[in-house]
């Protein structure tokens, strides 16, 4: 027989309610606050009512979208609240937006607003910015510290032995014992470990070590489950031998409302990560080496936009200036255009001052002997093709600025690895070619750690390093360590 359960949809109800009841709360504040006090609440409390309806309305949508009245067992803290707090704000700007949209000013001079039914306000009263802004600020504070109080709770009872899950683990090897250490430190999930099934005695006696007991052959999960022993299940057999017998237990777990959990860690893998994502109802692991934080990404997006159009901007008088210059001081165009690498090895062409005599592609053979650095890279200090101002801007990088207008179309980012030139590219190892991963950049690890002197293995690991590590904060070091190593001089050639 099975164990009796609560129904599943008691908790999200609850919850429900409680965070109706938070709304509630934080709308009276912001009518305490933002509406001059009268002896008797109700007028102004029914006048603005839709304003709460609308955010009840659109918090219901966002909870659901983001699953906040869903168990929440395997979710830490931080990731809830932040998932609460995102939850908010949609609600929160989607009613400005409906209030905008629906709301005028007031323009009706003839009947008052108390003698004006709620809806009517609403649609003709205009808009109380001090009543939104305390209403918003409030529901985001209440909910918030609800939320985390429930989370707490729970916590706490979990610890206490209440409302845990029993957990039986398939399959005796080592990603077996890796997933009860990982499951063992993580106390607040509520989680007993029952025991390991697995057909080999000896595989089974390898996880005793961890505290977790053999509880015999895999066939033996039927009955368990039919008893009510268990309430989760998590598989750990080798998915290539073992498909048939991973198939039935998932179908054992589906018909008796047992959770299944296949460790996915199905393949070595060096560096990528692995991430569970869902096409529809299809359900893919994706396997990455780059950053899959799409906010983070489309925020670093929008800071080259932002950055690389105010430098156009106040830089534009300097740009001029140099471009007479590179003219007046030899032949040749005044920008020179090369084919570099970009991310995923798409090829464009980056912009650079030019600094060099305008054959100086088809003079690099005759000085390859002169060549200073390592690797596929050429370069050499006292580079007999530097023109005298490309001396000079070379130094102070100032031939690096019309790689702004790269950064503003795309193909470049202000903060990321040097874009290589094809043939640089060609003689790279797999592993190295990684670093073509993300876009490249006008500056990195690379320059603000000694640029020319760091040879090309290190060059490599540096780049390898930024993209592993990066963050937005890293890159705000980055570009502040570029400028006092650019008013410097540092390490140019």
């Amino acid at each position: 027989m099975f164990v009796s359960k609560p129904k599943k949809w008691v908790m999200p109800s609850v919850l429900a309610l409680l965070d109706t009841a938070c709304i509630v709360g934080a709308y009276t504040t912001a009518i305490h606050w933002s509406i001059p006090l009268t002896d008797f609440i109700l007028p102004d409390f029914k006048a603005n009512f839709p304003y709460l309806i609308v955010v009840v309305l659109v918090w219901y949508g966002a909870a659901l979208e983001r699953h906040l009245w869903s168990p929440t067992r395997r979710q830490d803290v931080i990731h809830y609240l932040s998932a609460v707090t995102k939850a908010v704000g949609n609600a929160c700007v989607f009613c400005v937006f409906v209030m905008v949209l629906f709301t005028r000013s007031k323009v009706d001079g003839g009947m008052p607003p108390e003698e004006q039914g709620a809806f009517d306000l609403f649609v003709h009263g205009g808009l109380d910015h001090k009543f939104l802004v305390i209403f918003c600020g409030a529901t985001l504070v209440y909910l918030l510290v609800f939320r985390l109080i429930v989370r707490l709770s729970i916590r706490e009872l979990r610890n206490l032995g209440i409302n845990n899950h029993r957990v039986m683990l398939v399959g005796a090897n080592d990603r077996t014992v890796h997933l009860i250490e990982a499951l063992q430190m993580q106390v607040g999930l509520g989680y007993t470990l029952a025991g390991v099934l697995d057909n080999d005695a000896e595989r089974g006696g390898m996880v005793e070590a961890t505290g977790v007991p053999y509880q015999g052959d895999i066939a033996s999960l039927k009955e368990r489950v039919l008893q009510g022993e268990v309430d989760e299940v998590y598989i750990s057999l080798p998915v290539r031998s073992r498909y048939e017998e991973i198939q039935e237990i998932a179908h054992l777990c589906e018909g008796a409302g047992v959770s299944a959990h296949l460790v996915a860690d199905l393949f070595p893998m060096r560096v990528a990560t692995s991430r569970l994502m869902h096409l529809e109802d299809i359900p893919l692991l994706n396997l990455s080496t780059i950053p899959e934080a799409h906010g983070k990404v489309f925020m670093k997006r929008a800071i080259d936009i932002v950055g690389s159009s105010l430098l156009i901007l106040l830089l534009s008088p300097m740009l001029l200036l140099l471009a007479i210059l590179v003219k007046l001081d030899s032949k040749g165009p005044v920008f020179f255009a090369q084919e570099r690498t970009g991310q995923n090895q798409r090829r464009f062409k980056m912009m650079k001052f030019r600094s060099m005599v305008v054959n100086a592609e088809e003079k690099q053979a005759e000085l390859l002997e002169q060549n200073e650095m390592d690797g596929p890279v050429f370069k050499i200090k006292d580079d007999p093709r530097i023109t005298r101002l490309g001396r000079f801007i070379r130094k102070y990088s100032l031939d690096e600025f019309p790689q702004l207008f790269n950064v503003w179309r795309g193909e470049m980012s202000l903060v990321g690895p040097r874009p290589p030139i094809p043939a640089e590219v060609e003689q790279y190892t797999w592993s190295q070619r990684r670093r073509l991963s993300i876009k490249p950049g006008m500056t990195g690890l690379w320059q603000v750690s000694g640029r020319n002197e760091v040879g090309f293995e290190e060059w490599v690991e540096l780049d390898l390093e930024y993209i592993d590590s990066w963050s937005i904060g890293l890159d705000f070091l980055i570009l502040l360590k570029t400028f006092r190593a650019v008013v410097a001089g540092r390490g140019a050639s």
